[in-house]
């Protein structure tokens, strides 16, 4: 199956699956992932993104997984399904590493290391690479588990 008629079929899971949900879409597209294999962006717009995305993209996080299961029963592989609702992801990366970047400068204006708040894997991959360029401060992930966390500090 090539790729166009492979997109297709999940941009129509995605809108079944949230139409099912009571969430009337707006606007949907779907695209290959630029960096990855077997990873697929769909972007939907809704009227009231809020109750799909949740609390820190907790809800979103749910749909995306569902979404990617319901495409591997139906085209017999994995795929990773990426959900972006009303342009949150792009938001979420902008905020995340700001976030990072300004930790970093208190890290080397303080000499003190900083810990960053619980994140998903997803979200500590953004920190890290927002900061990954400087020559003074280093990122390391700690915690187990939902406490799972990015902790800054100064380059020995």
């Amino acid at each position: 199956m090539d790729n166009k008629k492979r997109n297709e079929i999940i941009l129509a899971l995605t809108c079944e699956l949230l139409e099912k949900m009571n969430f009337d879409i707006e606007k949907a597209a779907v695209e290959d992932a630029v960096d990855e294999e077997k990873q697929v962006l769909v972007s939907v717009t809704v009227a009231n993104p809020a109750a799909i995305i949740g609390f820190r993209g907790k809800n979103l996080a749910a749909i995306q997984l569902i979404l990617s299961l319901a495409v591997k029963n139906k085209l017999g592989d994995w795929i990773r399904v990426i959900l972006d609702v009303n342009n949150y992801r792009a938001e979420q990366r902008t905020r995340l590493e700001a976030m990072a970047i300004s930790l970093a400068d208190r890290v080397v204006a303080t000499g003190r290391a900083v810990e960053m708040m619980a994140m998903s894997s997803f979200e500590r991959r953004i920190c890290h690479m927002a900061i990954a360029d400087r020559t003074d401060i280093t990122s390391e992930s700690e915690g187990e588990g939902e406490d799972r966390h990015i902790v800054i500090k100064l380059k020995a």
